[in-house]
């Protein structure tokens, strides 16, 4: 059997049960999640070098048992990758996380873990509002595989490649007319920013819907795309490590896929669990993985659990995402971290700043690079003045920084935009 084809017979295969899965009790979720657990941990145990450890001899009595192994970060399986893999007992997906830090990591899922995350694709449509018969236009700089719903003219996807000039993204997007448009939300203002008004209106008169992924979607980003789309936008939340994470629902709830994940929010210095309405950063295990397993895994984004049920009828979890990964900040000297969130503001603020991204190098300067919205006139001294004058009244500091014009944001191999890095850090911090 070919590779895409094991995948797709899963797909198949899982597609009821995950369909169901997040109407099941909240009884019946956990209980799933902790068996989903204990048999991925036995296994890992088993096959998997790493978890010979006696660290990790423990019995998962409740899921709140998890928390008694260590937590495991990209670095330790960086360092040595293979012994986290399981032998090779048929088909197994390599896939490799963005590298946008310099540092590329592979990782690899089985057939049946690759075919239960696709029959979930299916339910994050449904979830976000789709209509089965609406077609996706998903703007993406890699082809993406049919689903197996797909090929029967169900949720019809097109991918456009992320890398064409501007202009013939747009070209390209509004011959395609679609219902949806899919995309990370930096392509999705690249778009937006690229069409002309009526070009904008003929696109508008059939946009049902944006979908943004993998890239973290600030309130402002949401509120412009809605604003110049004219729809709404659903989220979705994913690392390369352990597949989609969670999705947003039409009623703007972010729900784990707890039949595939659990997902631990703790808190950055010691790895203690948070109760639920405190920010934490996240802890995954993806228990229906068996080619690669990764128990405990650091993903390190800040996240907050939201308490209560969501009117959608799900019962997973609700989380909400933070101001990006603790790694994705600018480092002051006294080792406090300003947040994309600071910068954000100003790209929406200063008039003629259309995108910002932000580098800091290991002697602390901070590189901030724009891109200008030329509609407005403004020159780059004009913009750049304003914007330091916009962190300095929202910081009250002066920031040690240079601001340079560019054409366009740099996207890493994966399509994102790594919009804040450091490689800066003070005095006695570890280096990651």
């Amino acid at each position: 059997m070919s590779q895409g084809r094991a995948v797709a017979v899963r797909e198949v295969w899982y597609a009821v049960e995950a369909l169901r899965a997040a109407r099941r009790s909240r009884a019946a979720v956990e209980r799933r999640a902790l068996r989903g657990l204990r048999r991925m941990l036995d296994h890992a145990r088993r096959d998997v070098a790493h978890y010979r450890d006696p660290a990790y001899a423990v019995r998962l009595e409740t899921l709140a048992d998890l928390a008694r192994l260590p937590v495991l970060t990209k670095a330790e399986v960086r360092a040595a990758p293979e012994r986290f893999h399981a032998p090779e007992r048929g088909w197994f997906q390599v896939d490799r996380t963005s590298g946008s830090t310099g540092r590329v990591l592979e990782v690899r899922h089985d057939a049946h873990a690759y075919g239960y995350h696709g029959a979930t694709l299916l339910r994050r449509f449904l979830a976000a509002g789709c209509r089965p018969w609406w077609t996706i236009v998903h703007i993406k700089p890699y082809p993406r595989p049919s689903r197996w719903f797909q090929r029967f003219g169900v949720f019809r996807r097109t991918v456009v490649p992320a890398g064409l000039p501007e202009r013939q993204l747009a070209e390209r997007v509004l011959a395609l007319r679609p219902r949806v448009l899919m995309g990370y939300p930096v392509m999705l203002r690249v778009l937006l920013r690229e069409l002309s008004q009526a070009e904008l209106a003929e696109l508008r008169r059939g946009l049902r819907l944006l979908l943004s992924e993998s890239e973290l979607l600030t309130d402002d980003v949401r509120a412009l795309l809605t604003r110049g789309y004219g729809v709404p936008v659903r989220d979705e939340y994913s690392a390369f490590e352990v597949l989609t994470i969670a999705h947003e629902c039409r009623h703007g709830s972010l729900h784990v896929d707890e039949d595939r994940v659990h997902l631990e929010i703790v808190d950055a210095p010691d790895h203690r669990s948070v109760p639920d309405g405190r920010p934490g950063v996240a802890v995954v295990t993806h228990f229906r993985e068996r080619a690669m397993p990764l128990v405990r895994y650091l993903i390190d984004d800040r996240v907050v659990a939201v308490p209560g049920a969501c009117r959608c009828g799900s019962r997973f979890r609700r989380i909400r995402l933070l101001d990006g990964r603790t790694e994705d900040a600018v480092v002051l000297p006294d080792g406090r971290r300003i947040y994309f969130g600071a910068f954000a503001v100003a790209a929406f603020v200063v008039p003629g700043l259309a995108e910002i991204a932000v580098r800091q190098d290991e002697q602390g300067m901070i590189t901030v690079s724009v891109v200008l919205d030329h509609t407005g006139g403004r020159s780059f001294e004009d913009v750049a003045a304003d914007l330091r004058a916009c962190l300095l009244g929202q910081l009250d500091l002066e920031l040690p920084m240079r601001v340079v014009p560019v054409d366009r944001i740099e996207l890493t191999p994966g399509g994102k935009a790594r919009l804040v890095s450091s490689a800066y850090r003070p005095v006695g911090e570890a280096r990651p």
